[in-house]
C-alpha cells in the first residue's frame, strides 16, 4: 500500500490517488479514502475536506484529454479507455515520492519528457540544454551557445561564466519557418524545468534578461516552465506570470499522448518506472 505521506493536502490526496489507481486497478471510495487517510493520522478526516478532493479530482476529469480515471459521487476508479503510460506513471512518482530521491538522472529523463512535449506543442524543434548534459553534447555553456545561436540563425553575443552551467535553461524550443535559407525572427522559447517538491521557488530562476545579452535576438525568446505537478488553480495566474508559459503534468502527458513515439525515451521511462515501483514497493 502506497503510504500518504502529505494527508492534510488536498492537492497531494489526489495524486496519491491517481497514483494508487493507476498502479493497483483498484477502485477508490469515500469511505475507503476515509478510512485510509484516518490510518495514516490517527484522526477521521472531515466529511468537508474529502469533498474537496473529489472536486479537485472531477476539475482534473475536464482538463485530461482522456482521463486516466472515472469519477462519481461515491468513487474514483481507473478509466478503461486509458492505459497508464510510463510518462504518466513517470510524473505520478516524482511527484508522490519527490524527484530528488531520484539523483541527476530523474531531473534529466523529465527534461527529456517536456522536450518531446513542446516540440509537440509548438510543431517545431527543441533540444535539452540543461546541465548535466545529454552524453554526446559539449560541457562549455559557451560552446552549446554558440551552437545554439548557429542553429536558430541568430548573432552570438557573449557567454556566462562557466559556474553557471546551464544558466537556469533547462529545453530550448523554436518554430522554424519553412524557408531557404532560413532566415531569424522567429518563436523561441526558453523553458525551464523543475521536477522536485521544491518546484515552487524556482519560478524565477531563469534570467531573460541576461540571455538577451547573449544572443543578440531578432524577436526575443518567450520563458517557460515545467513541472510533473499539476498546478492549483488558485495559482496558475501567479506561477505563469513568474515562470512563462506553463507545463504542468496535465498538459505535458495531454501532448505526450499524442506525440509520435520517441521508442528510446519510451524505453527508458518504462525502465525508470519499473525500478522505482520495485524501490517503494508500489503494488
Amino acid at each position: 500500500m502506497i503510504r500518504i505521506s502529505d494527508p492534510n493536502s488536498t492537492t497531494f490526496v489526489s495524486d496519491w490517488i491517481e497514483l494508487y489507481i493507476a498502479v493497483t486497478g483498484e477502485f477508490i471510495s469515500k469511505t475507503k479514502l476515509s478510512q485510509l487517510l484516518e490510518r495514516d493520522t490517527g484522526e477521521e478526516p472531515k466529511e468537508s475536506f474529502i469533498c474537496d478532493v473529489w472536486t479537485e479530482l472531477e476539475y482534473r476529469k475536464k482538463l485530461y484529454n482522456t482521463c486516466p480515471f472515472q469519477i462519481d459521487s461515491l468513487a474514483i476508479e481507473s478509466n478503461a479507455s486509458f492505459a497508464p503510460n510510463s510518462a504518466y506513471l513517470a510524473c505520478l512518482i516524482m511527484v508522490i515520492f519527490g524527484a530528488e530521491n531520484g539523483s541527476q538522472s530523474t531531473s534529466k529523463l523529465f527534461e527529456r519528457l517536456v522536450c518531446k512535449a513542446i516540440q509537440k506543442y509548438i510543431s517545431g524543434e527543441a533540444v535539452v540544454f540543461g546541465w548535466p548534459v545529454i552524453k554526446g553534447e559539449k560541457t562549455s555553456i559557451r560552446d552549446r551557445i554558440v551552437d545554439l545561436s548557429v542553429r536558430l540563425n541568430e548573432r552570438y553575443v557573449e557567454s556566462p561564466a562557466e559556474k553557471y552551467k546551464d544558466r537556469g535553461v533547462d529545453v530550448v524550443a523554436w518554430k522554424p519557418f519553412l524557408e531557404k535559407p532560413p532566415r531569424p525572427s522567429q518563436v523561441v522559447i526558453l523553458l525551464q524545468c523543475a521536477a522536485g517538491q521544491g518546484w515552487r521557488s524556482k519560478t524565477g530562476d531563469l534570467p531573460l534578461r541576461a540571455w538577451e545579452q547573449y544572443i543578440h535576438w531578432s524577436c526575443n525568446p518567450i520563458k517557460a516552465f515545467a513541472v510533473p505537478y499539476i498546478i492549483p488553480k488558485r495559482d496558475w495566474h501567479d506561477v505563469s506570470k513568474e515562470g512563462g508559459i506553463l507545463f504542468d503534468r496535465i498538459r505535458i502527458i495531454n501532448l505526450i499522448c499524442s506525440a509520435a513515439d520517441d521508442k528510446i525515451l519510451d524505453r527508458e521511462l518504462a525502465s525508470w518506472v519499473k525500478t522505482k515501483l520495485k524501490e517503494y514497493e508500489i503494488r
